[in-house]
């Protein structure tokens, strides 16, 4: 009896013995007991995996737990790739067989049958149907680019901090509104083609912020970012960070790639006192307000931002390094008006 094509190839052949010594080994087991590092690691192979699915196509439509395992201690892109290309050619060639018993057992039934049961059982498919399903294959493939490029910035990416110690100065509608707003941060910096990786800092556990964003975004299957109750001076270099604080003296030339920026976890628009700037100036860290008024014209009421309308203000400015471009976030009825 002739070889198959799959244990013709040594290489194959070694791949195919790794993954059948992993199923012996109870992976999922050892995949529900991952540290949280090696998690977020397979979080972003997995994300690695659909992607290059949407683009060549050369992976497998399924993955076991056990082929899981031995794509994740792959050490590089590289092996990842040739893995799932040898996974995909399996596939493939238990598809063609499955596709010629089909074929076989089809023959048999037509000599059964009647030239009328054929013709009926043709059905033409919906021209509706057929465009919603498109349109949300359209959808789903944007959707893992933004979790693709969102996985890169968590490993490479600028950081972009947002600093949760505020609970004691917002009642709990404001804690609702700052998580709604975080909501929508998420949201814009996933759509970027060029994202921050977010890190919410100092967010206590016991606090009245983190049940809410447990149940509205930290459940989310696609919510990468980095979330942690510890201080940004225990994570980074005081002298790479800058404070964003609308009472700093000094204005934002521009956005750096060389500064990491905080923005204060804070909504009250009724709370005035410069609380974000008297704590960076109290860390002896850096601070810096957006150049508004050089820019802009105001109308009536407060210059307070929302913090999506910082976030697409930060992302704008970086990429296109022009002010009046990233100032188009802030709405027009914060305007003054020509005719005025």
């Amino acid at each position: 009896m002739p070889q198959s094509t799959l244990s013709s190839v040594p290489q194959l052949d070694i791949i195919e013995r790794e993954t059948n010594e992993k199923s012996v080994v109870d992976a999922s087991e050892i995949l529900r007991n991952l540290s949280t590092e090696d998690a977020k690691k397979l979080k972003i192979i997995k994300l690695e995996f659909e992607v290059l699915g949407h683009m060549n196509g050369m992976v497998p439509q399924t993955m076991t737990d056990a082929q899981w395992l031995v794509a994740f201690e792959k050490a590089s892109k590289p092996q990842r790739l040739q893995y799932y290309k040898f996974l995909k050619k399996k596939e493939n060639y238990v598809k063609k067989e499955k596709e010629k018993q089909q074929q076989r057992l089809h023959q048999q039934r037509q000599q059964q049958q009647q030239e009328g049961d054929k013709k009926n059982d043709d059905i033409p498919e919906s021209p509706q149907l057929s465009s919603n399903i498109i349109m949300h294959v359209r959808n789903r493939t944007i959707d893992k680019a933004g979790n693709y490029r969102l996985a890169n910035a968590m490993m490479y990416g600028t950081p972009l901090i947002f600093d949760m110690d505020y609970e004691q100065f917002m009642r709990d509608q404001d804690c609702s509104n700052l998580v709604d707003q975080l909501l929508m941060v998420h949201g814009k910096n996933r759509d970027s083609m060029d994202p921050f990786h977010l890190i919410f800092t100092s967010l206590n556990p016991k606090g009245k912020v983190f049940p809410m964003m447990e149940k509205r975004l930290l459940q989310g299957q696609h919510f990468l970012a980095t979330v942690t109750d510890r201080s940004y001076l225990d994570l980074f270099p005081s002298e790479k960070l800058v404070y964003l604080s609308p009472h700093a003296p000094n204005a934002l030339k521009e956005v750096s790639s060389d500064d990491i920026y905080i923005v204060g976890g804070f909504v009250d628009k009724a709370y005035g006192k410069p609380v974000s700037f008297a704590r960076a100036k109290a860390q002896g860290i850096r601070s810096a307000k957006l150049p508004l008024d050089h820019f802009l014209l105001w109308g009536c009421g407060s210059k307070n931002l929302t913090l999506d309308q910082m976030m697409g203000i930060l992302l704008e400015q970086r990429r296109s390094k022009d002010w009046n471009k990233a100032f188009k976030e802030v709405p027009i009825r914060k305007m003054k008006r020509e005719d005025k």
